[in-house]
């Protein structure tokens, strides 16, 4: 009987892995095509964070807080909120260089899209610190849909 009952718990487990990758993976995602608004390695923002900016007011808060460690920050970047969502990834703080961030792909499904994101597991031996950004705007895509963000570490 104890033999039946791992069985089965095996076969649940693969199922619920099996099926867990098809839904991040499977046929149904639309790849989404991304611009890139901005990636770095200097940042006023130093908080480790996923964003999602729907309005001009969330936008300019966060490329203002972006831009604070410059004494001349950049103009910030025109988004049309009615037709484009903007997307980004902060590290946060690394002790030293060689580290990286990087959005690699943006799935959308029948329910969300699927932010996928790649970041080093190690970084080098320089000594500065980082806070690693990247951000992104997509359009034409519905805008209210939610976002989900899948990390792989490299």
């Amino acid at each position: 009987m104890k033999a039946l009952a791992k069985i089965i718990a095996g076969v649940t487990i693969c199922i619920v892995i099996i099926g867990s990758f098809w839904f991040l993976y499977g046929s149904n995602n639309f790849e989404v095509p991304f611009e890139t608004i901005d990636k770095g390695e200097i940042s006023g923002y130093e908080s480790r964070d996923n964003v999602t900016i729907r309005d001009g007011l969330a936008w300019e808060d966060l490329w203002t807080e972006m831009q604070s460690i410059y004494s001349h920050p950049d103009d910030l970047p025109e988004v049309n909120f009615a037709e484009e969502i903007v997307i980004g990834v902060f590290r946060g703080y690394c002790g030293s260089g060689g580290y990286w961030i990087r959005i690699t792909r943006i799935a959308l499904t029948e329910t969300n899209y699927i932010v996928y994101v790649e970041e080093s597991l190690h970084g080098g031996f320089t000594c500065v610190i980082t806070y690693l950004y990247h951000v992104v705007k997509i359009s034409g895509y519905p805008l209210n849909l939610p976002v989900q963000f899948v990390f792989s570490m490299v």
